[in-house]
């Protein structure tokens, strides 16, 4: 059975569904007919994508709500006695922050597979989105379109990268959903996107918040570990290009010898070791693997 027919439905049928309502949110969009609801009848998404909403932005939607109104309504779903944000979380935020008691909603009636692309794919959407939760959102959709935990998709698409071969079905429709979303290709998303949920403390927060560009945490990320803070913070506060970053990490990493010395070794050395798991080494290309296993062999020579 190939991954079409497993749990769900089509993926070109859950994704068309999807997206004819979320573009019901554009401007361009056929209009619909909304009607008024209390902001007290209207719950948030508790699975909400969006991790992070900019308190100023807020603020200033706020303020444009008090002066003009919720200009575009928010799409909800009945849920008992209450209705369910499917997306338009930010406008119902600051609704409230400008003191409305009511807002302009379609309700419409979706089923939970659909309620969770179609918040998905509202969210991929978003001009201001960061890398972090492009690449949460599109495993979300390959969790749901190959069947699959969320926690296990990173796993199978480097298996899929490694032997294509072996999983046709699942490079079929990884393919076909990159080609509806448009951007990157799946492999690329394998090689560039994945490696942001590796990010750790400091610099994932400061991605996850929309604080930091990706491939500003990514080049910290490779400096001593003792620096990640301050360089974090610094690169925020005086809003660095990536060539400012550069030049912050050699400069530091030359003027201090902490951070250059032997931290810098056991640095390296810790991160080659949180690496070389055996799932790692086997979800390499065949070539790949046979020269880390060929480079693992010749350091312990030296080492022995």
């Amino acid at each position: 059975m190939n991954a079409f027919g497993r749990k769900g439905p089509r993926l070109t049928n859950l994704l068309e569904r999807a997206q004819s309502f979320t573009a019901q949110d554009g401007a361009g969009a056929a209009p619909a007919a909304p009607q008024t609801l209390p902001l007290d009848l209207i719950v948030p998404n508790p699975r909400q994508p969006r991790r992070h909403f900019d308190p100023q932005q807020l603020q200033d939607l706020a303020v444009s709500i008090a002066e003009r109104g919720v200009l575009q309504p928010i799409m909800v779903r009945p849920s008992g006695e209450r209705f369910e944000i499917v997306f338009g979380e930010r406008r119902y935020r600051a609704s409230r922050l400008a003191g409305r008691r009511e807002i302009p909603v379609i309700v419409q009636a979706v089923s939970d597979e659909e309620f969770e692309v179609i918040a998905t794919l509202e969210n991929l959407q978003r001009a201001d989105l960061n890398r972090f939760e492009e690449v949460t959102g599109k495993l979300t959709l390959l969790a749901r379109t190959l069947s699959l935990d969320v926690q296990d998709v990173p796993a199978h698409l480097k298996q899929m990268r490694a032997n294509p071969q072996a999983h046709p079905e699942d490079v079929q429709v990884a393919e076909q959903l990159f080609a509806q979303l448009g951007g990157e290709q799946w492999v690329s998303f394998v090689v560039n996107g994945l490696p942001v949920l590796s990010l750790k403390e400091p610099m994932r927060a400061a991605v996850e918040r929309g604080e930091l560009a990706y491939s500003k945490a990514l080049l910290i990320a490779r400096a001593p570990a003792a620096l990640h803070a301050e360089l974090v913070a610094e690169a925020i506060a005086q809003g660095w290009t990536q060539a400012e970053v550069r030049a912050q990490i050699r400069a530091r990493q030359s003027s201090s010898p902490a951070a250059s010395g032997p931290a810098t070794s056991g640095d390296t050395l810790r991160e080659l070791r949180r690496q070389l798991s055996p799932a790692r080494l086997a979800a390499l290309p065949e070539k790949q693997r046979a020269r880390a296993e060929r480079l693992m062999a010749e350091l312990g020579q030296l080492l022995s």
